[in-house]
């Protein structure tokens, strides 16, 4: 386990530590000057507008490429899977020598999807096949029963990363819960603190008395509240909000008595302060918002 981080006057914002701390390699070596720099990453590959009539006549066209199709639910095969189809449904159901669904696969999934609703999928066509499957999603479990896996084998199927409802809803993301009336004034207050410390440290290493006092200000005031959230439910992000709040108040101290290098040294502790807790008790969702770890 990584020991806390030391600061140094004029460091680099926490942030920007932690990822230094997290991502450096021990013992490496930059490269030499006349080293190229690396290329840059290729541009994420379109999704292609595809039929599923297209896809199963023509499935070596399409093999390994980022495909979008619309279709209705044919049939749903498992928790995390099920079959789309462009005909009406019901129609190619006795067509046994030249089917036009696809397979639709969903590592993903967190809601149900409702059968014969149209949906729209997203993601990589491929041969379907179990070992193939697991080497591109190692974290899923196929579900399929012994009789589908063979009715599919060799076909196309989509591994998909996005599966939208006629309510437009992906049911493939994990959203976060609704919040209750607490959750949502601790969500407020938290929103508060990223920009402020943001703001805080600049100032404090411009000796910018007026923006550094405001912005310590708003933090007081935010790990006061976090403090009082807290302590009725989890002692330990209790303790790292009460010192949080104390730094910060050591801040404001410094500020007021012009002593900008004790300043500099408690504001760098609040940074730290809040990835620990962060690391613990918040949750991220694929919405890019945070919800309390439950």
């Amino acid at each position: 386990m990584r020991g806390p981080l030391k600061t140094t006057h004029g460091a680099a914002p926490v942030a920007l530590g932690l990822l230094i701390a997290l991502y450096a390699v021990p013992g490496a070596q930059q490269p030499p000057a006349a080293t190229p720099a690396p290329a840059a990453p290729a541009p994420a590959k379109p999704l292609v507008p595809v039929a599923t009539n297209t896809v199963t006549a023509h499935p070596d066209a399409y093999y390994g490429l980022a495909v979008t199709i619309n279709a209705a639910v044919e049939q749903i095969l498992s928790k995390s899977a099920f079959s789309v189809d462009q005909r009406r449904v019901g129609a190619a159901a006795d067509v046994k020598h030249d089917p036009t669904d696809v397979l639709v696969l969903v590592p993903t999934i967190q809601s149900p999807v409702e059968l014969h609703a149209y949906v729209t999928v997203m993601g990589e066509l491929v041969k379907f096949d179990p070992a193939e499957i697991a080497r591109k999603a190692k974290d899923y479990k196929l579900d399929l029963p012994a009789d589908v896996v063979a009715k599919y084998s060799g076909r196309p199927a989509l591994l998909a990363t996005s599966v939208i409802n006629e309510k437009f809803v992906d049911l493939a993301k994990r959203l976060p819960p609704p919040l209750n009336a607490e959750e949502e004034a601790y969500q407020k207050v938290m929103r508060q603190v990223g920009p402020a410390f943001a703001a805080l440290r600049p100032a404090v290493d411009g000796s910018n008395a007026e923006t550094a006092g405001k912005n310590a200000a708003v933090l007081q005031k935010a790990f006061t509240d976090t403090e009082a959230f807290w302590k009725p439910k989890k002692a330990e992000p209790t303790l790292w909000a009460q010192n949080a709040r104390k730094e910060v108040e050591a801040v404001q101290a410094a500020i007021a008595a012009g002593k900008w290098d004790e300043a500099k040294a408690h504001a760098a502790t609040v940074g730290q302060a809040c990835a620990q807790c962060h690391g613990a008790y918040r949750e991220r969702f694929d919405d890019g918002s945070f919800r309390i770890k439950k």
